[in-house]
């Protein structure tokens, strides 16, 4: 694969990022040597790294859900041992019995120090306690956050497993077809056309890439990103109906 080739097939993706990425591939394949990138990437990036001159591509984020990951970069021939990831998980505890912090509390008192979001992974609150992952060099500017929003604040290392898991809300649709306008319009509460014009405009994501094909069939599993409405997962068919129609679940992010 060429430069060319690999900058085109993320062309809606951040030219820096994934022109900073090339680097490091190149790099890894010069060296013969695994290289972790310095950044956090974006599934639209991470999830198309592969069928690249028979390189492995590793990424961790916060959790296995996470969206933000970083990844390792493994040369076809190398044979050595894999090197960890240079992540630090961290907890900012928050607890208190008066103001409940909100995820924006969180994430905006971090980057106040001036740590830019791609150092970043990404953040999970859960009872005024904030999980996250950074690179391990980056860990010292927000150990000493002692404060956010007033609220006497405390960071502290965490260990991967302290991280909640992330939760969904099960709803139940009923579609005529599992065409992603079909699926759109039912999950937004919208008409078939307005769903197939959200589509069209790139409002839509299906596994963290953009599809403008309203007559896609997704299928159990896929990934649904709907621009200022919300994440879902694609779960089973659960009945048909007597007029033939499918009723699935689906999984929403919360």
């Amino acid at each position: 694969m060429d430069k060319k080739y690999f900058l085109n097939s993320m062309k809606e993706m951040d030219e820096n990022k994934v022109v900073k990425l090339w680097e490091d591939i190149k790099l890894s394949e010069s060296i013969d040597y695994p290289i972790q990138t310095t950044k956090f990437y974006p599934p639209g990036i991470w999830t198309k790294l592969n069928n690249i001159n028979g390189m492995t591509f590793l990424t961790k984020g916060l959790t296995g859900e996470s969206e933000k990951k970083v990844i390792l970069i493994i040369p076809k021939n190398y044979l050595g041992e894999i090197p960890d990831f240079n992540l630090v998980y961290f907890k900012i505890n928050g607890k208190n019995k008066f103001k409940n912090l909100l995820h924006k509390d969180f994430l905006g008192t971090i980057m106040s120090l001036g740590i830019r979001r791609e150092i970043l992974g990404d953040l999970i609150v859960e009872n005024n306690v904030s999980y996250g992952v950074i690179f391990e060099e980056n860990y010292k500017i927000i150990e000493n956050i002692d404060k956010i929003s007033n609220v006497p604040v405390k960071v502290e290392f965490a260990k991967e497993e302290e991280v909640p898991k992330t939760n969904f809300k099960k709803i139940i649709i009923t579609v005529s077809s599992l065409r992603l306008d079909s699926v759109i319009s039912e999950t937004m509460n919208i008409s078939r056309q307005r769903a197939a014009d959200e589509i069209v405009k790139g409002n839509i994501m299906l596994n963290y890439v953009i599809n403008k094909e309203k007559s896609f069939e997704i299928k159990e599993g896929d990934i649904i990103s709907i621009r200022k409405f919300g994440k879902f997962k694609l779960g089973n068919e659960i009945t048909i109906t007597k007029k033939g129609k499918k009723r699935i679940s689906l999984n929403k992010y919360i």
